[in-house]
């Protein structure tokens, strides 16, 4: 049997957590799938036959997990998020707040709201999209993770793409300024209805780098193409460590665990 120990737990729990965020959006909801995927790697670490990284491996039980639990989680549709943003009234941020929390505040609604409009993309767009443009995970392992062949997932991927990218087009200032819907005019509405939080930033606070850097994305300042413009925006993200060597001592003694190592 394989050994699964804290430190090979915290070298990968950050790629899975993060990419568990963007599947479900909710720090609560990614904590309790990242931890069901991994008593689900503990389970089945005899089965790794080592052809892939382990990292491609791992996905795909995270994709599995997902899809197969996927009614847990909330969905939204691009309607219903256009009417709700376009029902928030437009308003600056006041002067109770000096300038650099006022940008912070900002900020939170900027990644609050993107990270919302992947909750309108059906759960499989949404997780292709993640892993084949967020991520930047090409297509030979892509397909792998998905159990599907590389040209279905590029057909799956630029549908995903063309309808988040749409809807950004028409709506979202950030990709096209005309578009009425500007972050700083829209983040006092937000917080006086309580998806933004002064008291507790959830998606800016504490990180100490962005996914483009981790995975080390090549940008390419001549490429101005569709994908690039809103890509670049999701890659600015946060990436999140957490507290790792926590999670990883509570996976090792959680019950279902301990009862499988008879430990």
């Amino acid at each position: 049997m394989k050994k699964i120990t804290e430190e090979f737990i915290a070298k990968h729990q950050p790629y899975l957590y993060n990419l568990a965020l963007r599947l479900v959006y909710y720090k609560e909801d990614a904590l309790d799938l990242t931890n069901d995927v991994w008593i689900k790697i503990i389970e089945s670490i005899d089965t790794f036959e080592e052809k892939s990284e382990f990292k491609t491996w791992a996905y795909r039980i995270m994709i599995n997990c997902f899809l197969n639990q996927k009614r847990k989680y909330r969905d939204l549709t691009f309607e219903n998020f256009a009417n709700t943003m376009d029902n928030l009234k437009n308003s600056m941020l006041s002067d109770e707040y000096d300038e650099p929390f006022k940008q912070l505040l900002i900020e939170e609604a900027k990644i609050g709201c993107m990270r919302g409009m992947l909750l309108c993309l059906n759960p499989e767009q949404r997780a292709i999209l993640i892993i084949g443009d967020i991520f930047e995970i090409n297509s030979d392992i892509s397909s792998e993770i998905f159990s599907i062949s590389k040209e279905n997932f590029r057909k799956k991927l630029s549908r995903a793409r063309s309808d988040l990218y749409n809807f950004m087009n028409n709506h979202c200032s950030l990709i096209n300024k005309q578009n009425s819907c500007k972050c700083e005019q829209k983040t006092k509405a937000l917080i006086e209805k309580g998806y933004v939080n002064p008291k507790n930033i959830e998606f800016f606070a504490s990180f100490q780098n962005t996914i483009k850097n981790t995975i080390k994305t090549k940008s390419n300042n001549l490429d101005l193409t569709m994908e690039k413009l809103y890509k670049d925006l999701y890659q600015e993200h946060p990436f999140y460590e957490s507290d790792i060597k926590i999670f990883a001592i509570n996976i090792l003694k959680n019950a279902e665990i301990k009862e499988i190592f008879e430990l």
